[in-house]
C-alpha cells in the first residue's frame, strides 16, 4: 500500500515529501541476490548495513523511521547486523551540554536495543560524527561513556584524544561517502553540498582530529546507497561513479599510509527502505565476530560474491579478502562469478590472472556482478 501511494503521489505530481521521493526512487535500487558463497574453515558472510539513521536519537524530521520499523525491514531484506548511526555534532565532546546530551541519546538506543525483540540480528549502536566543515566519520563499537570519561573537558587542547580513545576501546571508525562532492549545476539542493572527506578532496592544514580521523579509521565508505543510487544513477547517469573514485582514493591511502583500509558500505537511510551494503566474513553471527571481521578489512560492498577473491603465490598458502602477503612478484588471482574482474591498484584483469607484482605496496581487489571486494595487500610491509 505504501509504496503504491509513493507511486500514485510520483505520478500525479503532488506535493509529495522529499522522504517519499527518495523511498520511491529507492524501490529501484539494487538488492543482493542470496549469497551461495561457501568459504574454507566453516567462515560465514554476514550481510548488514554500517550506515543507518534512526529516530530517536535522530530528529524525527530528519528520519522518518523507528527502531522497530528498521527491524522489520532488516528482517525483509535479509540482513543479519544493523549498525545505527544518528548524527552528532563536531566536537561534541569538549561541550558540557552537548556531551550529556548525545551520551543521554546513546544510552536509550543501547537501551532499546537491549529490549528490542531482534532474534538473531545483530544491532550495534553507534553515530555519525557530523562535521559540515570537514565530512562525516561512522563510529561504532566503542561505550562511549568510557570514552568520555578518558577525555575530560579539560582535553579542549588536545581534540584528537577523542577518537584515539575510541579506537583503544574496541572502537571503529569509517569516513563516510569520502569522495562525493558537490554537483553545482544540480536542480537538487543537496546535490550541491559537499559531504566528501576533505583531506582526500582539498588540500589543508586541516584540525588536529580530522588528521587524527585520517591516520586512525579503519575503513573508508566506498559504497553509499543514497550517494550511488540518486546521486549517481540519477544526477550523473553513472551509477557507479563513487564506488570508482572511492576505490581509487582508497588504493592510494593504502599505499600513502601502509596500512590496512577496508572498503565498507551503508544505505544512509533516513527513509523507510533498507539494503544489505557491506558484507563481512566472521567466525559467528556475533557483535565481537562482526567487528573483528570489519577491523581486519574481511569485506565485500553491495554483493557477497566478490568476497570469494583470493591469491596465490606459487607453493605459497591461500591469501583471501583482508590478508597481506610480502615478498611476492608474482600471484594467481581469482574470484567467482560470471561478470567478474581482479585489479592490480587499479588496472582491471580477466577473473582468474596470473600477474606480475611490484616490490612496491601494491592493493589488490576484485569485482564480482554488483559487487567489490576490499584488498588483499602485497608487498606493503603490514
Amino acid at each position: 500500500m505504501r509504496r503504491l501511494a509513493l507511486v500514485s503521489c510520483a505520478l500525479a505530481g503532488l506535493a509529495c515529501s522529499r522522504h517519499d521521493l527518495v523511498d520511491y526512487a529507492m524501490t529501484s535500487a539494487h538488492r543482493p541476490s542470496a549469497s551461495t558463497l561457501v568459504l574454507p574453515g566453516g567462515a560465514l558472510v554476514l550481510a548488514g548495513d554500517l550506515h543507518c539513521h534512526v529516530a530517536p536519537p535522530d530528529d524525527p524530521g530528519d528520519v522518518t523511521r523507528g527502531l522497530d520499523r528498521t527491524i522489520e525491514l532488516a528482517r525483509k531484506e535479509k540482513l543479519d547486523f544493523v549498525v545505527f548511526t544518528p548524527h552528532v555534532g563536531a566536537r561534541f565532546y569538549l561541550d558540557a551540554d552537548a556531551r550529556g546530551f548525545v551520551a543521554d541519546g546513546q544510552r536509550a538506543l543501547r537501551k532499546s536495543i537491549d529490549a528490542a525483540k531482534s532474534e538473531g540480528l545483530v544491532l550495534i549502536p553507534g553515530f555519525e560524527y557530523t562535521d559540515h566543515q570537514y565530512g562525516h566519520v561512522g563510529a561504532s563499537f566503542a561505550d562511549l561513556d568510557a570514552v568520555l570519561a578518558d577525555v575530560p573537558l579539560e582535553a579542549k587542547a588536545d581534540p584528537a584524544r577523542f577518537f584515539e580513545r575510541w579506537v583503544a576501546r574496541g572502537g571503529l571508525l569509517s569516513i563516510h561517502h569520502p569522495f562525493v562532492t558537490p554537483l553545482p549545476g544540480s536542480s537538487f539542493a543537496m546535490a550541491k553540498v559537499d559531504l566528501s572527506w576533505r583531506p582526500f578532496t582539498q588540500k589543508g592544514p586541516f584540525p588536529a582530529e580530522i588528521d587524527a580521523i585520517t591516520r586512525l579509521a579503519h575503513g573508508l565508505e566506498v559504497f553509499n546507497l543514497t550517494a550511488t543510487h540518486l546521486r549517481d544513477r540519477y544526477l550523473l547517469g553513472d551509477g557507479e561513479a563513487s564506488l570508482r573514485a572511492s576505490f581509487a582514493g582508497l588504493d592510494a591511502e593504502v599505499r600513502k599510509q601502509r596500512r590496512r583500509l577496508a572498503a565498507f558500505g551503508g544505505t544512509d537511510s533516513h527513509e523507510d527502505h533498507l539494503r544489505a551494503s557491506t558484507f563481512v566474513v566472521a567466525a559467528a553471527r556475533t557483535r565481537l565476530a562482526i567487528r573483528e571481521g570489519l577491523e581486519l578489512g574481511r569485506t565485500c560492498v553491495r554483493d557477497a560474491l566478490a568476497c570469494s577473491f583470493s591469491a596465490q603465490a606459487e607453493g605459497g598458502p591461500v591469501a583471501r579478502v583482508g590478508d597481506a602477503l610480502e615478498g611476492v612478484t608474482q600471484l594467481s588471482l581469482s574470484v567467482e562469478g560470471e561478470d567478474a574482474e581482479v585489479f592490480v591498484d587499479g588496472k582491471a584483469y580477466p577473473k582468474a590472472s596470473v600477474v606480475t607484482v611490484p616490490p612496491t605496496c601494491t592493493v589488490l581487489r576484485a569485482r564480482s556482478g554488483k559487487g567489490w571486494s576490499s584488498p588483499i595487500y602485497a608487498n606493503c610491509g603490514l
